[in-house]
């Protein structure tokens, strides 16, 4: 009983309390700073462009810089190729164990060539980012207090990405569920409490630092006042819908240019690639400024009723045109706040048709543009939760929260039975096959022992996070203690199926689990067929 509770305190209590709460410190005030960074930038970056726009004279001037800038960014993600693409995706991948990273040039990577991105007006966010590095804060906070103790390493770090995501929305809730419903895709105890205290203390740091100076800590500023009568739920029915289907064309247009940037453009250099998006973006910003930058300011003027006019639909595709290359050029950003705009578009002209028509009211319009953001956040990403406590958050739709869930519901289902993957699940597969290329993978039958005094030890299945693509067949249990079903104990026998690139990797990553094994362990290893993947 006694080392039944040393082992509860060492291995759950110590890392889901103690150091969750030590990664969302730290990943509070780093958050904080790159917010503060993020807002001096893209100051400097307005004032930029009014300058060329009082002056045209100046545009060869500002190309040639943004060119320059591009090189710039280029240099870092050669550099550090961890930083390239989507914030959330990168994480993903890094928390499912698919992605090796070192977390000190991570941080210093992404924060620097983010910098660069906000600075030439590339349509990307700093949530993605802020949700990466909390994850790097994560790893750090080990590395540098738990060298012994490496089990401990996905669990801090999938907390710090939820820190990462809570600070820079102020959205704790939201942020807890990301660890669930995004990462990794079940529900634990241990996840509960390593999600809830990092989001919490990100969350409280990042408030208090914001209170003592001018940063903004609240992503956005607006309610929706007016309650939407149940007679007006068939509009949250329209929104979800349009926002399904939009989603859906929309993860198909991603793989047609991702198609067309590997097969087409795929001898092209990646630093052209990186130049040419920024050089690209400038002009844009030159000519409609309103389609670059994250879409924070376009989504606040939508709330208020400006520019919703046919030419939005424009915005839209030129929006979205830049995003997707950027994307598939591996330029650093979020793609976070960028979808919230894209949603806030389809509400806004959603709106404004139906009270052009008659048919609705115009003091529930507002109310239509929050349904449209989290109806197209929850159909893009297939996070139906994230988008109703989001909607809830950030968004204050208190006030109209049964057709907010009953838009989000009806554009997940929209989604789901397309059959289409979820934009981050796509962003995901391309970072998994650009990072394999001609990689040999290997298919592999273990048998590991539970050592005593292990991670593993009193602990159920579903509180072990595993290496990517890793199964428990089954478990043969120890004569001494049949009767613990569901809980691993010493001398339990786990027999898993693997597929991986990296046997060596895999097997450490394991050992940290369970013990280290005093035997080959591997029963099988073979190279894995073609499309022969494992469940997760």
């Amino acid at each position: 009983m006694k080392t039944n509770r040393l082992s509860y305190i060492q291995n759950i209590l110590v890392p889901c309390l103690v150091f969750s709460a030590a990664a969302g410190v730290f990943t509070g005030i780093l958050i904080f700073l790159f917010k503060a960074a993020v807002s001096w930038v893209a100051a400097h970056s307005e004032t930029v462009y009014e300058a060329v726009h009082t002056n045209p004279v100046r545009i060869p001037v500002l190309i040639a810089g943004m060119a320059l800038v591009g090189w710039l960014a280029a240099v870092i993600l050669n550099y550090a190729p961890e930083a390239r693409g989507g914030g959330i995706p990168t994480a993903i991948t890094i928390l499912r164990g698919i992605v090796p990273f070192h977390w000190i040039k991570s941080i210093l990577s992404v924060f620097g060539s983010a910098m660069l991105t906000y600075f030439c007006g590339v349509p990307l966010g700093n949530e993605g980012p802020s949700v990466q590095m909390g994850t790097a804060v994560g790893r750090g906070t080990v590395a540098l207090f738990a060298k012994k103790h490496p089990a401990w390493d996905r669990y801090i770090m999938t907390g710090g990405a939820c820190a990462g995501f809570a600070a820079a929305t102020g959205s704790p809730i939201t942020g807890m569920l990301f660890a669930f419903e995004e990462s990794h895709r079940r529900i634990s105890p241990m996840l509960i409490m390593t999600a809830s205290m990092t989001a919490l203390t990100g969350t409280a740091t990042m408030r208090l630092l914001c209170l003592l100076t001018d940063v903004p800590f609240y992503l956005f500023h607006f309610s929706a006042d007016a309650v939407l009568p149940l007679s007006y739920l068939w509009c949250a029915v329209l929104v979800g819908l349009l926002a399904g289907l939009t989603a859906a064309g929309f993860t198909r247009a991603y793989r047609g240019i991702r198609f067309f940037v590997k097969q087409i453009l795929g001898r092209v250099p990646f630093t052209v690639k990186i130049i040419s998006v920024f050089v690209l973006s400038a002009c844009v910003g030159i000519a409609v400024p309103v389609c670059t930058g994250s879409g924070h300011h376009l989504i606040d003027s939508l709330m208020e009723g400006d520019r919703v006019t046919v030419a939005l639909i424009a915005v839209f595709l030129v929006r979205a045109l830049l995003l997707l290359l950027a994307n598939n050029a591996d330029v650093t950003g979020g793609l976070f706040v960028p979808t919230l705009a894209f949603g806030a578009i389809l509400g806004a002209l959603s709106g404004k048709l139906l009270i052009f028509a008659g048919i609705l009211p115009e003091e529930y319009y507002t109310a239509i543009v929050i349904m449209g953001i989290a109806a197209y956040l929850g159909a893009s990403s297939r996070t139906p939760l994230i988008a109703m406590a989001f909607s809830l958050e950030a968004l204050n739709g208190i006030t109209n929260i049964i057709p907010l869930f009953t838009a989000v519901t009806i554009s997940f289902l929209v989604i789901e039975t397309s059959g289409i993957a979820s934009f981050t699940d796509t962003v995901i597969e391309s970072k998994v096959e650009t990072l394999h290329h001609g990689q040999k993978a290997y298919v592999i039958e273990a048998d590991m022992t539970v050592v005593p005094g292990s991670f593993a030890c009193g602990k159920e299945v579903h509180d072990l996070i595993l290496p990517h693509s890793c199964v428990i067949m089954y478990i043969q249990k120890h004569t001494a203690h049949p009767s613990s079903a569901s809980f691993l104990a010493a001398g339990d026998i786990v027999h898993l199926y693997i597929r991986t690139f990296d046997p060596t990797e895999t097997k450490i990553q394991l050992e940290s689990i369970v013990g280290e094994q005093t035997k080959e362990t591997y029963t099988k290893i073979s190279f894995a067929k073609e499309n022969q993947f494992v469940p997760e």
